[in-house]
């Protein structure tokens, strides 16, 4: 019989296999121009995945997703629903800095998007939480602005998605803080349900999670919720490489 352990483990390693496939590649100019490919980091069989923009300086330098100073903000709006990132999994849509920090360009965007989309289909999470202009409109295939999709709740490909501020954006302006505190309640609420009704399957995590009162997170989980058209996870093609361990737990 095929246990929960051994779908955990399957899950650990079918990531950590795809990261030695792609962590060399070029296919942009960025490639070039790295320290460090950003593959991402957390729970493997996470029910809640984070996905920022891009990696930043520190992150270039050490080849892990948020460990600056938006990493430390993440860190404690994680702790406040009572989880860190053994509980998580966070990445971004490049995987590798742009120079300067700037904005990524469409181009690299739609170059590095199918390894975001192959990762979402691999840890296949509950919840997808959008960090930012860049992952919120990949993931929601929308033109529309943060500030009119931060507070919604959206249903796509089988996912339930939700849009928030980026964690740097409170730190140049801390009245946002506040709203980031704010949605990660309301993620945890509706995590709560919905990992209720998923009755924990094949998360070791979840399973240590207490859910909390569901009457007032199941209203606050179909508030303001829209079905968006699917779209099929898309494969990728990347080369071979050696061996090298992630930052999985």
């Amino acid at each position: 019989m095929f246990d929960k352990t051994d779908n955990r483990a399957a899950k650990r390693e079918k990531l950590k296999e795809f990261y030695l496939e792609i962590k060399n590649c070029k296919s942009c100019r960025l490639g070039e121009l790295r320290t460090n490919f950003v593959f991402g980091s957390g729970n493997s069989n996470a029910e809640i995945l984070l996905i920022g923009e891009a990696p930043g300086k520190n992150e270039d330098i050490q080849g892990k997703p948020f460990v600056g100073q938006a990493g430390k903000l993440l860190d404690d709006l994680l702790a406040s629903i009572g989880f860190g990132r053994n509980d998580v999994f966070i990445a971004n849509v490049l995987k590798c800095r742009p120079p300067q920090n700037r904005d990524p360009d469409i181009t690299e965007i739609n170059t590095c998007k199918g390894y975001l989309f192959k990762q979402i289909e691999i840890i296949n999470p509950l919840i997808i939480c959008t960090m930012g202009k860049y992952s919120t409109q990949l993931i929601l295939e929308t033109s529309e602005i943060i500030s009119r999709l931060r507070g919604k709740v959206f249903e796509k490909n089988g996912k339930t998605v939700i849009p928030i501020n980026h964690p740097a954006a409170a730190l140049y302006t801390p009245s946002r803080t506040e709203l980031l505190r704010e949605d990660f309640k309301r993620l945890k609420q509706i995590y709560d349900v919905k990992s209720k009704n998923r009755g924990f399957s094949g998360d070791s995590n979840a399973e240590n999670k207490g859910t909390e009162s569901a009457e007032p997170a199941d209203s606050i989980a179909k508030e303001g919720f829209e079905d968006l058209n699917d779209r099929s996870m898309q494969e990728v093609n990347v080369p071979d490489d050696k061996k090298e361990q992630l930052g999985l737990f």
